[in-house]
This record gives structure tokens, C-alpha cells and sequence, in this order.
């Protein structure tokens, strides 16, 4: 039973490093289509292609059973959370930098904490709480690049206040989500949080959602929206539900520290670079926080066996 659970916890904080991988691939993705289409369109448009494909897919395997989706209201208040995160993640970053919206996401987990604590009387013991702080540091070595002066010449603004509130509705998402399955698998489950995305953002902001002329965007918005759905959409979802089952919300939410670090990485693969002494020295610290959390995950599963 204790190599069952081992595993399966190894593979919760493995599904959680494709997850972080995933969403930092949106990063310059939203960047670069930020101007060519309505946030709250492109958020509509990314969830519903993800509902039909993945429906498509599950219907095929025939892997629906109508008591996964009772009660609804389960799917209505995540899938609320999750587009509220989108919608304006996709506002802030016509705005704010990368630097500053990378730096409120590592606030993340800590939200997180503070929800689970909010709503559930949860304490976040020492031990994660110190893991989570190496994790920051490092995050926060990468995204500004090693140097004092580029933390002090943050500039806080609209776009960042809406990213910061968009990052709380993710941090709300990892800690329902626990509490809110009742057993139906990852993938059934990331469907109906998808599908009620779309139904809630259509009937929310409907005009700029049919005021858009789906055959004017270009192929950058068209393959833009492909990666969207698909990885980060349906891969990333079904990663995080899977996962939540074995690690808590403080864990899961520790894997956006990697977020900035792939972004970062990603921007290197495109320009050639070499990755630069701040990015070793960062990506060690969340390497080493990382490592941590699987150390208390391993610990956790063998309480419970």
C-alpha cells in the first residue's frame, strides 16, 4: 500500500511540473494576440474549442455517467473561478510587463494558504511554509533577473491589480477543487468545469463575444487558440484535478514558481541565449523548495497509509 501511494504522489507532483510548464507556454501566447482579440472573446472561444474536444473524446471512450455531474452547481462555481482567471489575465497583459504580472503569480500559494485557512480552518505548517518562501526567492530571482534595481523599479498599476485578482481566483480554484470532486476522474471532471466556463462567460459578457468575426483572425490567433484548448486548457486542467487528490492546495499552488522560470527559458530556446547565472541560481532554489514539497508529500501519504 505504501508504493502505491508513493507513486501516486510522485506522479500528482510530476503531473504538477507539466501543469507549470503548460501555463507558462500562455504567457507569450496571450502576449502576442493581446491586441487582436477581445479578452473575454478569446477566453470563450479557447474553453468552448477545449469542450468540444475533449467531449468529443470522452464521448468516444464513452466515459460519461450523468452522477459525475450532480451537483452542478460544483461545476458553475469552479468554472466561474477559472474564467474569471483568465478573462483578466488576458486584460492585465495589454498593460503590465511580464516582470510585474510574473511576480504577483508567485503570490500564489500564499493566497492559497490564506483561503484554505479562510474557509477551512486549514493551518499550513512550518515546514511548507519554508519551502514555499525558498520557492518564492528563487521565482523572484529569475523574473528579475538578479538585480535590486529591477525589483525597485516595479510600477503597480491598473493591469496588475486585475492579474492580482485573477491570480486569487486561481488560487480559490486550487483549493475548492479538493473539497468539490466526488470521484469522477480528472478528465470527466476538467469537461464539466470547461463547459461551465462557457455557459457562465457567454451569459456574463455576451457582446463582445458576438460581435467578434471568428473568420477575421488570423493564424496566429487560430494556432494561438489550438495551444490554448488543447494544452492549456484540457492538459493543464486535467494535470491540476488530477493532482489535487494527492497533494494540498499550498503544494499545488507551489508549482507556479516554476511558471516564470519556463517563461524564461522558453524566451532563451527563442533567442539563442545562453540561460544566464541568475537563471541557474533561481531555478535551484525552486528545484530545491520543489524537492521539499515532494519530501512532505511522501511524508503525507505514509500517514495516511
Amino acid at each position: 500500500m505504501k508504493v502505491n501511494l508513493h507513486k501516486t504522489t510522485l506522479y500528482a507532483h510530476a503531473s504538477m511540473v507539466l501543469f507549470s510548464l503548460l501555463v507558462a507556454g500562455s504567457f507569450p501566447i496571450g502576449q502576442v494576440i493581446a491586441y487582436q482579440i477581445d479578452p473575454i472573446a478569446l477566453t470563450f472561444l479557447r474553453f468552448l474549442l477545449a469542450s468540444v474536444l475533449l467531449g468529443a473524446f470522452l464521448a468516444w471512450r464513452g466515459a460519461f455517467r450523468s452522477a459525475d455531474f450532480r451537483p452542478l452547481w460544483r461545476f458553475l462555481l469552479l468554472g466561474g473561478s477559472f474564467s474569471f482567471y483568465f478573462i483578466f489575465m488576458f486584460e492585465a497583459l495589454e498593460t503590465a510587463t511580464p516582470v510585474s504580472t510574473s511576480s504577483i503569480f508567485t503570490l500564489m500559494p500564499f493566497i492559497a494558504i490564506c483561503l484554505d485557512r479562510a474557509f477551512f480552518a486549514k493551518r499550513a505548517g512550518w515546514p511548507l511554509l519554508l519551502s514555499l518562501m525558498l520557492g518564492a526567492w528563487g521565482a523572484l530571482i529569475v523574473v528579475f533577473k538578479g538585480e535590486l534595481s529591477n525589483l525597485l523599479a516595479l510600477s503597480l498599476e491598473r493591469g496588475e491589480g486585475l492579474f492580482f485578482l485573477g491570480t486569487a481566483a486561481h488560487a480559490f480554484y486550487a483549493v475548492m477543487v479538493p473539497k468539490l470532486r466526488r470521484g469522477e476522474s480528472a478528465l470527466v471532471f476538467s469537461f464539466g468545469v470547461m463547459v461551465a466556463a462557457t455557459l457562465l462567460i457567454f451569459i456574463a459578457a455576451p457582446r463582445p463575444i458576438l460581435a467578434l468575426d471568428v473568420t477575421q483572425l488570423g493564424a496566429p490567433v487560430y494556432w494561438s487558440l489550438v495551444y490554448l484548448a488543447v494544452f492549456a486548457s484540457i492538459c493543464s486542467f486535467s494535470c491540476l484535478n488530477y493532482a489535487s487528490a494527492y497533494l494540498s492546495s499550498g503544494q499545488l499552488t507551489a508549482y507556479t514558481f516554476l511558471t516564470p522560470f519556463w517563461v524564461a527559458l522558453l524566451g532563451l530556446q527563442f533567442l539563442e541565449q545562453k540561460i544566464a547565472p541568475y537563471m541557474m541560481m533561481g531555478g535551484s532554489l525552486i528545484l530545491i523548495s520543489l524537492i521539499f514539497l515532494l519530501l512532505l508529500g511522501r511524508q503525507r501519504s505514509q500517514a495516511k497509509s
